[in-house]
């Protein structure tokens, strides 16, 4: 038989962080809140989803993106970004191995 877990809120828990990323349990990604403008490490090639809310990502050279609910980039290793949140938003990152 297959082991089926509980349900889990990531916007909530997501706002346990207090803006900082907060692993989910069992697998390996992180949520995190954004309610103010701030930098995003990429030390390793990573993933980001947008769970609520919509996002301007600054990236080097004066380009960007803008996710919405539904949207994901992914970004490469030693990428200074920053993040700019229109609305709160609620993101899912997903480090590539």
């Amino acid at each position: 038989m297959t082991e089926v877990g509980q349900p889990l809120n990531l916007p909530g828990l997501a706002g346990t962080g207090e803006g900082k990323p907060v692993e989910v349990p069992g697998a390996p990604l992180a949520v995190q809140s954004v309610t103010e403008p701030c930098a995003l490490e990429t030390d390793r090639p990573q993933w980001l989803l947008i769970l609520e809310g919509e996002l301007i990502i600054d990236l080097p050279h004066g380009d960007f993106r803008i996710l919405r609910v539904g949207d994901a980039l992914r970004l490469g290793a030693g990428i200074p970004v920053r993040l700019q949140p229109l609305d709160p938003v609620v993101l899912v990152r997903s480090t590539i191995p």
